[in-house]
């Protein structure tokens, strides 16, 4: 996201994986006959949106989260863990589809007048879940919390241009811009543009989003209750407004399990019906395991190594650019995530690409600089002359891919002539690296997941800008700021990806992040579910409300 201090980075799987992973993990097909598919993948794991239609409905459904919520508050909401439950109770104006576009929520429809005035229609007839019908104010109030800075909202950063926002209409709010932002529509497909009750959040206080305030939202489930450190239950509301995403199941129960080898477990014991972003070690037990079905999704996210340090032995791009060609991509795909994704062109991955993608594509097939060639890896070296100190590589045992990967770094630097000394820190330090910029001193490189928000690539380059709080190394570039500056006012989206695909060159060639590997979304439903998309849309889009009986 756009917002300070949390990014969009989200590292399901790393937070979600069994073990350290030595070697590649062998793959079986996927179960089950997905009903839309995006192509093959690695290893022949197909890419599936939509999984087959449900048959009818269900009275109970048990979901795997690996971490309780710390808030049900959504301006508080940047976790992966919270949004998947969030997305199913908190309706906001927009949602995204399963095909990654956007797609009308409470409002009806919206339009852009002009290019700094957003009108948003409400549907008609929707309540809250107490019964209350929602109204314009509800709208502008639930809004208008990411522009108060005391809240401190994580999604503050989507308000960054906006002005005012205002009812003008028992079922209408305007947003006026400071300036043209073509993204801001976009942001509220997420958290940013979640509605609730005035009057809910008001009485509630500071209890609001807590086990014992609890939330009085618009979706297809309401938060039925919260058992500290063990579950959330969610409850069909049959009042819900929008017919085509009635909930088939009575009840949703999301079960706390932060112990992933316990989680499969229950999924191939039958007491867990599913979960996202499953352990790389565990993808062919369950697909072989005859319980359910594992679907691969396209996904808006990455997995990057961060220049951290311009000025230390990175600095020279002619080393950046050697040691990018001396790491085998697909050999980090393997061992790490059990081929569940593809090699990385860019810091934007063809998951983000939400409109131009043949733009967008043809920009990618351009991009040669994380080719794997260890032979042009050492010429390169050669001519720029192998740093006097080692590159320091951050790496952290509490995400169990880290380890791995830095390790394929650190060899493939060796055979190119250059040294990578490892420095593996604990958790909380190695997290503090995005606000602290102490936590970042002594530290050349950084491995982490990032990914956008929704399927725009600008979203993701705008944190390249001079200045910007997520440019840690201090990168600066007039001509790439004068292209992210155009495309942030641009709606036409045909030059809006020329302009990105323009600024993409300049930081690929600049490798200000080394892209590692785009992973694939991953799902497990039992034999007995089905109906959910498979894509990384289950932050924004209310997918349980999808799942019912398989026929």
């Amino acid at each position: 996201m756009n917002a300070v201090p949390a990014p969009s980075r989200t590292s399901p799987a790393g937070r979600f994986a069994v073990a350290l992973v030595a070697g590649a993990l062998a793959l079986t097909g996927c179960a089950g006959s997905p009903q839309k598919t995006q192509g093959a993948g690695q290893q022949g794991v197909k890419i599936t949106e939509l999984t087959p239609k449900a048959s009818g409905p269900v009275d109970r459904i048990t979901w795997a989260v690996s971490a309780e919520p710390a808030s049900f508050d959504w301006i508080y909401n940047a976790s992966f863990e919270t949004g998947q439950i969030m997305a199913n109770v908190c309706e906001g104006l927009l949602r995204l589809g399963p095909d990654m576009s956007l797609q009308p929520a409470l409002a009806a429809s919206y339009t852009n007048p002009t290019p700094t005035t957003w009108v948003y229609r409400l549907r008609k007839g929707v309540t809250f879940h107490d019964g209350t019908p929602l109204t314009a104010d509800d709208v502008v109030f639930s809004l208008n919390r990411n522009l108060q800075p005391k809240l401190g909202s994580y999604w503050s950063g989507a308000y960054e241009n906006v002005s005012s926002v205002k009812a003008t209409g028992p079922l209408e709010v305007t947003v006026t811009l400071k300036r043209p932002d073509s993204l801001f529509n976009s942001y509220l497909s997420s958290p940013a543009g979640i509605v609730d009750s005035k009057a809910t959040v008001q009485a509630k206080g500071k209890k609001y989003g807590t086990p014992d305030g609890g939330v009085n939202c618009a979706g297809p489930f309401s938060l039925a209750s919260w058992e500290k450190g063990q579950s959330i239950t969610l409850a069909r509301d049959d009042h819900y407004f929008d017919p085509a995403h009635r909930a088939k199941a009575k009840q949703v129960v999301f079960r706390f399990v932060d112990d992933p080898a316990a989680a499969v477990s229950g999924m191939l014991s039958g007491s867990i019906d599913g979960s996202w972003s499953l352990p790389p070690s565990s993808l062919g037990r369950l697909s072989s395991s005859g319980k359910g079905s594992v679907y691969y999704g396209r996904s808006t996210q990455g997995f990057n190594a961060i220049v951290m340090n311009d000025g230390g032995p990175l600095h020279d791009v002619r080393i950046r650019r050697a040691l990018s060609m001396a790491i085998d991509r697909k050999g980090i795909i393997d061992a790490v995530i059990g081929g569940a994704g593809q090699p990385q062109r860019a810091p934007a991955v063809p998951g983000s690409w939400g409109y131009a993608a043949k733009t967008y594509q043809k920009a990618w097939d351009a991009l040669t600089v994380t080719k794997h060639d260890v032979d042009a890896a050492k010429k390169l070296v050669g001519q720029a002359g192998a740093p006097a100190k080692p590159i320091v590589l951050a790496t952290t045992s509490a995400e169990a891919e880290v380890p791995v990967i830095g390790s394929e770094i650190q060899s493939a630097a060796k055979k190119i002539g250059l040294k990578v000394q490892i420095k593996n820190l604990p958790a909380e330090r190695y997290n503090s690296v995005y606000t602290d910029k102490k936590a970042r001193e002594g530290i050349d490189l950084y491995l982490t997941s990032w990914g956008t928000d929704f399927a725009d690539p600008l979203q993701m380059y705008q944190y390249f800008k001079t200045g910007h709080f997520y440019n840690f190394a201090g990168f600066s570039d007039h001509a790439f700021d004068r292209l992210i500056g155009q495309a942030e006012r641009t709606g036409d989206p045909g030059r809006r990806a020329g302009l990105v695909t323009s600024a993409q060159k300049i930081v690929v060639d600049k490798l200000v992040w080394i892209p590692l590997y785009a992973p694939y979304n991953t799902l497990f439903l039992s034999k007995r579910l089905t109906g959910c998309p498979a894509s990384y849309m289950q932050l924004h889009y209310p997918w349980a409300a999808d799942l019912g009986a398989a026929s």
